[in-house]
């Protein structure tokens, strides 16, 4: 029998088990032209990394964390009309940028949950043994669901996941809506919108890279810039500027260059006293600058 349950934990770097940096990671600048993007809209994406790594590494010194970039990746740009190189600057719309970070907001408990990991994982192929021993898989269930609940726990004590997105096409809450929704509205500073949600049911497979935010019990959505107040039939909000097709087609000169911050979607994601603590100290003046009016 095939039981549906993991029996081993690789560790792939100290803090694992919370959230390892991914492998999505922008390369050299050289190897970003590959793309195609162009050199500002390079130096944008170094410009961002540096500004919203430093606006991050000075939250954590707030507060005594520790935090570390959980991934990377930005818009593959646009060819021109013969696909011979990269669209020419004037016309190209507005080039996205995306970054995420993991906030260790207590080493004890992190600690306490891989020393957790640890045993459990002993625990449990003895009693897998066991169970095909006996040819009975009665407890499985139970190993589940316990495994879920202490890791929700532990989670929620040990971290904080917190992914901005720069110019993205749309934005959404969580695509993933079973089990989820809003416990209230947040007032933050500049914010458009700005909205807490609950998961009863967590999913610790949940991807963040598809804006599946169910791996804790808790999680903020926040816009800033000019977005659509209301989400369409879908659930997602839209940058204003899209409206107008001469804004994002391919053939127009634009009115602001690819390399302008538009809008900004953030993500929370954690316990609600570590997303209040943090939201809480947030400058989202500092933020809110990025944008060009």
């Amino acid at each position: 029998m095939m039981l549906p349950i993991d029996v081993s934990f690789a560790q792939s770097c100290s803090w694992f088990p919370a959230d390892c940096p991914s492998d999505r990671q922008l390369p050299d600048s050289a190897e970003r032209f590959g793309n195609p993007v162009t050199p500002v809209e390079v130096s944008m994406e170094i410009r961002l990394h540096d500004f919203l790594t430093a606006w991050m590494q000075k939250e954590a010194e707030k507060k005594g964390w520790e935090v570390y970039m959980f991934d990377e990746s930005a818009g593959s740009g646009y060819l021109n009309a013969d696909r011979s190189g990269p669209l020419a600057d004037p016309l190209r719309p507005p080039h996205d940028y995306e970054i995420s970070f993991i906030f260790i907001v207590d080493a004890d408990s992190l600690h306490a949950w891989q020393r957790w990991q640890q045993d459990f994982l002993t625990n449990m192929q003895e009693d897998l043994k066991k169970m095909a021993t006996n040819n009975d898989y009665s407890k499985f269930t139970g190993m589940q669901d316990l495994k879920r609940k202490k890791e929700e726990g532990f989670r929620n004590a040990s971290m904080l996941r917190v992914k901005i997105e720069i110019n993205v096409v749309d934005a959404i809450a969580s695509t993933i809506s079973e089990d989820c929704h809003q416990t209230g509205q947040l007032n933050i500073s500049h914010a458009s919108v700005a909205a807490q949600y609950h998961n009863d049911r967590t999913d610790d497979k949940a991807i963040f890279d598809l804006n599946q935010f169910k791996r804790c019990t808790d999680f903020a959505f926040l816009l800033f810039g000019n977005w659509t107040l209301k989400p369409d039939g879908y659930a997602y909000f839209h940058p204003t500027y899209r409206a107008d097709k001469k804004n994002i087609d391919l053939t127009t000169v634009k009115a602001i260059r690819s390399d302008v911050v538009r809008v900004i979607a953030m993500h929370v994601e954690g316990s609600p006293r570590y997303i209040r603590s943090f939201l809480q100290s947030l400058d989202t003046d500092q933020l809110y600058s990025l944008i060009s009016h």
